[in-house]
């Protein structure tokens, strides 16, 4: 059989150390979808093969990945950074890191906390944010869950998504961005407040009937979307409100959306993009269920993503600017069909 030819340069042991293109995603957060279209329109990653002629990502590829995916999260755009050189990555991300996007939440620098230290249920602030990113850096993600199931005790649900996980997520992130955390650590900070708020939703299912209460609500997204926290937080709230909501997870195929809208008799679609989508994907993907799905249900979108082409949303659709949004339309919507 004759040798396989590839267009790519052959990864071999002399070539160093090489990563899959699943462990790039899961290095970096970036979907292999995502690898794949860059390497088409921006000629970057440009991966090796190997002998089974799998993409295999050299070191150096990796590390400019990991800095493309820290700009992408102060708000660039991937068109304006994936084909830059390492020198130029490196100098945007230390003037981003010296402009600090999200000065509500810069970080102080204080003495190192206790390793038992308790936030108390409303003090999030300047001053205690180094103690979450501290038990983030050791290993301390039981704290994390204690503190978040307490402000949900003392304070609700909807005012935990609103004034502490959102916040949370863009301590975090900054964090990450700065280098003071690994991506295995902001990993286990997503998965501990995904399990922290499907606890609360469940608690809240336990005692609210939300069988056949309107609206009926589908929560996804589209294709090559891979973030589902946001959409897990805008959940909370329709759970708050009272909904029955269908959940499809991320990156569902367009048909399949428009098939579940119509065998699920859906009212309202709910759909979340991050800041890594591009704004053809929003609005080629939001024009396409606009046409398909009946004007009788109503589409609401939310999300950075979703923000970043506010004024070029398909008529139709409408923008929730933050999760807490749900439920003033929830109660519009419901008012429009006579339900209170």
């Amino acid at each position: 059989m004759s040798k396989k030819a590839f267009d790519h340069p052959v990864a071999t042991n002399s070539s160093g150390l090489t990563w899959s293109i699943s462990d790039v995603e899961r290095e970096t957060g970036l979907g292999k979808d995502t690898l794949r279209v860059w390497e088409r329109r921006y000629g970057f990653p440009a991966p090796l093969r190997d002998a089974l002629g799998e993409r295999a990502y050299p070191d150096d590829q990796l590390n400019r990945l990991r800095m493309i995916r820290r700009l992408l999260d102060a708000d660039h755009r991937p068109g304006k950074v994936v084909s830059l050189p390492l020198e130029a990555l490196q100098d945007l991300l230390s003037v981003q890191n010296a402009r600090d996007p999200h000065p509500q939440i810069k970080r102080k620098v204080q003495t190192r906390p206790k390793t038992n230290s308790v936030i108390e249920p409303d003090s999030f602030s300047k001053d205690n944010e180094d103690v979450w990113v501290g038990w983030l850096k050791r290993d301390e993600t039981h704290q994390i869950k204690q503190a978040l199931q307490q402000n949900i005790l003392m304070h609700g649900l909807g005012y935990v998504v609103e004034n502490l996980a959102a916040p949370l997520c863009r301590l975090v992130g900054q964090a990450w961005m700065s280098g003071d955390i690994s991506v295995y650590q902001e990993h286990l900070f997503t998965e501990t407040l995904q399990s922290v708020l499907r606890e609360a939703i469940a608690s809240i299912d336990a005692v609210v009937q939300t069988r056949g209460c309107r609206p009926r609500v589908l929560l996804t997204t589209t294709p090559n979307e891979l973030h589902s926290l946001g959409l897990l937080m805008v959940e909370c709230h329709f759970a708050l409100a009272a909904c029955e909501r269908f959940v499809l997870g991320t990156s569902t195929p367009i048909s399949d959306i428009i098939q579940a809208v119509e065998r699920l008799n859906i009212d309202v679609l709910a759909i979340s993009y991050s800041p890594y989508a591009s704004r053809k994907e929003v609005l080629d993907s939001l024009q396409q269920l606009r046409t398909h799905i009946n004007d009788a249900v109503d589409i609401w979108v939310g999300g950075a993503g979703a923000y970043a082409n506010r004024r070029l949303l398909p008529e139709g659709v409408e923008l929730m600017r933050k999760a807490s949004d749900v439920s003033d339309q929830v109660a519009a919507w419901r008012s429009r069909h006579g339900r209170q």
